[in-house]
């Protein structure tokens, strides 16, 4: 029997892990286009920084990794130059700026450019390069980045006001921030603004309109998995809708604010459904969004954060060779799965009635 080693990601069906990542591209265009109408030349600034910082750490990476055999003889730079590149394909130029974008919609606009710098170029060389580049990373590059510059610059990250049609529809904190000082604020009213993307909050999670166009976009053509999206949405809901009746008030109204506040469904979809730091099989993606869901719950509710996806998703990844494990990991369902599915949402159930 001849083994043959391959790096993620493993994909099992007719498509190609360029079409998917164009997929990716275009599913990421309407957020994209929201954030630079809403927040104009900050965003813009956030994007370009982000896209070329990770673009020419990829090429600086190809280059030093791609060398021309030692044959005896000097070797020019533009020979080693022009050899290093003809080894690099189209997914070196995708994947750094896939992660580019996502990690731009995750950050606030006209945030720095020496924070967006050391956020991008941590994600992508701490995140995937250290790794060996595609396929060989564990870690989200650009929840990665982004987790680094809320630890190391923490308020020095501010959101900005959101003008909507010339109107200042909202100030000061984000809505979860704001919840966090005054639950009143969770009505209809809140919930609607939330969906259009008439608030403060990071660049690409303030549009819910755009991200779920971006995600149905992705599911119809099959370049994420519909199970890691649901699993992460359902369970998060889940522990919320139990939050909302801890804090006595309308649970339903609360559990949508949440799910609809913050990077969540962002998160769900663009990045928690990564094919490299995302788990391989069926049950072991359910079981991995799940964890994502859970662990953003449990952040936001009794955690020093108001916002713990990025977190999550980067806990998760760590676990994903666990997940992969051969004696569990499998495509075939039985009531042992629901069993522990069911108790990791339990567990967290019972934290957020005893510790809110």
């Amino acid at each position: 029997m001849r083994l043959i080693k391959e790096n993620s990601p493993h994909i099992f069906k007719d498509s190609s892990v360029k079409r998917m990542m164009l997929d990716v591209l275009i599913a990421l265009i309407p957020v994209v286009i929201y954030s630079i109408v809403q927040f104009g030349l900050g965003a813009v600034s956030v994007l370009a920084v982000s896209i070329v910082t990770m673009l020419l750490s990829e090429a600086v990476f190809v280059f030093l990794v791609n060398k021309k055999p030692y044959d005896g003889t000097k070797v020019k730079f533009s020979e080693r130059v022009k050899y290093a590149y003809s080894k690099a394909t189209i997914n070196n130029l995708l994947t750094p700026l896939i992660s580019a974008v996502i990690y731009a919609m995750i950050m606030p606009a006209g945030c720095s450019i020496y924070i967006t710098f050391i956020g991008a170029l941590s994600g992508i060389v701490l995140g995937k390069l250290v790794f060996g580049g595609m396929g060989g990373n564990i870690f989200n590059p650009a929840a990665l980045g982004r987790v680094i510059t809320m630890v190391c610059f923490g308020s020095s990250v501010t959101y900005p006001n959101v003008n909507f049609g010339g109107i200042d529809a909202f100030s000061g904190a984000t809505p979860l921030g704001a919840l966090a000082n005054d639950i009143s604020i969770v009505n209809l009213e809140s919930i609607k603004n939330l969906f259009i993307g008439t608030v403060s909050g990071s660049m690409g999670e303030v549009s819910k309109l755009c991200i779920l166009i971006g995600g149905i976009y992705l599911i119809v053509r099959r370049s994420c998995d519909f199970r890691v999206v649901a699993s992460v949405i359902l369970s998060f809901a889940i522990i919320m809708l139990f939050g909302g009746i801890k804090q006595d008030g309308n649970a339903l109204v609360y559990m949508l604010y949440q799910v609809l506040s913050g990077g969540l469904l962002f998160g769900a979809i663009f990045m928690a459904t990564d094919p490299v730091t995302s788990p391989v099989t069926r049950v072991g993606r359910i079981t991995f969004g799940i964890m994502i869901g859970v662990i953003s719950a449990l952040i936001r509710l009794v955690g020093a954060y108001p916002e713990g996806v990025a977190f999550a998703i980067l806990i998760s990844n760590m676990f994903v060779p666990v997940i992969d494990y051969y004696k569990w990991s499998t495509n075939k369902y039985s009531w042992k799965h629901f069993l522990i599915w069911g108790l990791m949402i339990a567990i967290v159930v019972v934290i957020v009635i005893f510790g809110l």
